[in-house]
């Protein structure tokens, strides 16, 4: 298996994270084919308890497994498979309490909470996805800890593809006995698709040294080592509470927006539309290109977190204005997009316009979403974890307090949930990065934030003559085609942010460096 750099890392997680969001996308649409609306409906409301135990199930592993491995691997403190035995010891405790959690509390959970007693077999159904995804959570982050970013990303794409084949297999099967049996079937493709991740990752390892390393237990890996407990639970319980308190205040955003309409005397009827124009349309549109930044976040905790080992500050300060850079190149162009054809992608992609009323003026300052990982990410690696916690709970609880206090102004009214959304993401933003400069000298060239700035400024007037000049019905499809390719023209012809070394360093082969190693041999 061959390391990746950061840069051939982040490549192929943005190709593989792209074809993944399509073939999740295919296996929705082949599902609410089979399961009717109603089938959807009862699988849609255990997916909440899934992401939930997901949270709890993985408990931050990945961000700190890979850290504790990447940082070892300079240090020599201990050894990798004392770190990954550990987490192993942690993740079977977890699993074992969340399981009986779900198997005591999935009747109260179904009947009482969610209101919808078939939801309790599908519930149970999710019992098997616990110790699975949180043992390949440990694997994932040990993989991405020695950088081999390709093993992982290569296991997530091949469990997307067998969760299709066995969804689509089951629910076939299972439908003749039943509507709940089809949707138990459904989420246990979840499973079988995690099942062939795990299986995936252990083959493509199962001959190397470091593999061979981690199946021999030797009467230390026994003992308890109490500062590696300490270590690890450091950094992933933080990791873990940010995860978490995001997801409850998403889960209170609609109770609280619902209530604040309903205080100015709209109908709920109309709230629930607005809400799901808002959360249905609008958010996904301006998540598209989130998953690029997800992709540079996941290989720049073990690079930045082996620079910090060393206290190499000048790597630092170089990965993580790369990282910004990167992702605000991308960020930019769809920002620009989005900013000219609000009505015509949404009108494209959901056969509806109701979102364009957000999206036309979310999409500007939604520019600093797609830098909250890539700085999240740094944090992590750099242990402030906790600070980016605290700053996330500040944040949700700003944004769940907005939300009621500009919804019932009626010279406001809906457009507050948008508003207490964009404010929450600038504000975590803007705290996060300002821990981090805080904690590290960063440095930076104005050159390159100038230009860039130039030149998403100059495509956003591009477009806007474009918009003017091509005005047939579907001509904003050859428009957007032709703004990307003059985005991404000057981009190169300027060398802006270094692009051109880049690329350069994106197709890099790691041939030259084992050629490297055997003269040095010789």
């Amino acid at each position: 298996m061959r390391k990746q750099n950061f840069i051939q890392g982040t490549v192929i997680l943005v190709v593989v994270g792209f074809i993944v969001k399509v073939l999740g996308l295919v296996n929705r649409v082949v599902i609410a084919r089979y399961l009717t609306t109603e089938g959807v409906g009862i699988y849609m409301m255990t997916i909440p308890t899934l992401i939930l135990f997901i949270s709890l199930a993985q408990l931050g592993f990945p961000i700190a497994i890979s850290k504790l491995v990447s940082e070892n691997n300079v240090k020599k403190t201990t050894s990798n498979k004392r770190i990954v035995f550990s987490a192993l010891k942690i993740s079977l405790v977890i699993s074992i309490l969340l399981v009986a959690l779900l198997l005591i509390g999935a009747k109260f959970l179904a009947t009482e909470l969610l209101n919808e007693p078939r939801t309790y077999y599908p519930l149970l159904s999710l019992l098997l996805f616990i110790p699975l995804v949180s043992f390949s959570s440990i694997l994932k982050g040990y993989l991405t800890g020695h950088k081999i970013i390709s093993v992982s990303a290569y296991a997530q794409l091949f469990e997307q593809i067998v969760r299709i084949i066995t969804s689509v297999t089951l629910v076939l099967v299972l439908l003749p006995y039943g509507l709940i049996y089809a949707v138990c079937g459904a989420i246990i493709s979840i499973s079988l698709g995690e099942i062939a991740s795990i299986i995936y990752m252990i083959y493509r390892i199962k001959n190397k040294r470091s593999w061979q390393m981690l199946l021999t237990v030797n009467d230390d890996m026994k003992d308890y080592d109490k500062d590696l407990y300490r270590d690890i639970l450091t950094i992933s319980l933080p990791a873990t509470g940010s995860r978490l308190i995001g997801s409850m205040s998403h889960f209170l955003e609609p109770i609280i927006f619902s209530t604040a309409m309903l205080a100015i005397g709209l109908s709920s009827q109309f709230t629930t539309e607005v809400y799901g124009a808002f959360s249905g349309y609008a958010i996904p549109l301006l998540l598209i290109p989130s998953f690029i930044s997800v992709a540079i976040s996941t290989p720049l905790i073990p690079t930045i977190s082996e620079a910090y080992a060393t206290n190499n500050l000048k790597t630092i300060t170089h990965h993580f204005n790369q990282a910004i850079f990167l992702s605000f190149v991308s960020g930019a162009l769809a920002t620009i997009v989005l900013s000219i054809y609000p009505n015509e992608l949404m009108k494209l992609l959901f056969n509806t316009e109701e979102g364009t009323k957000f999206l036309s003026y979310m999409a500007p300052l939604f520019l600093m979403y797609y830098f909250q990982l890539p700085i999240t990410s740094t944090l992590h690696a750099i242990d402030k974890a906790k600070h980016a916690m605290v700053n996330t709970l500040i944040g949700s609880l700003l944004k769940v307090f907005l939300i009621y206090v500009l919804v019932t102004n009626p010279a406001i009214s809906y457009h507050g949930l948008a508003i207490a959304v964009i404010v929450n993401i600038v504000y975590v933003t803007i705290a996060n990065y300002l821990v981090l400069r805080k904690s590290i000298e960063m440095k930076f060239k104005l050159e390159t934030p100038i230009t860039s700035i130039l030149l998403m400024f100059a495509t956003l007037l591009f477009g806007l003559y474009l918009r003017n000049t091509l005005t047939s019905e579907y001509a904003f499809i050859l428009n957007i085609f032709i703004i990307t390719l003059f985005y991404i023209g000057f981009l190169f012809i300027f060398d802006i942010g270094e692009i051109n070394r880049v690329i350069k360093q994106m197709f890099k082969s790691n041939a030259e460096k084992r050629k490297a190693k055997r003269m040095q041999r010789k």
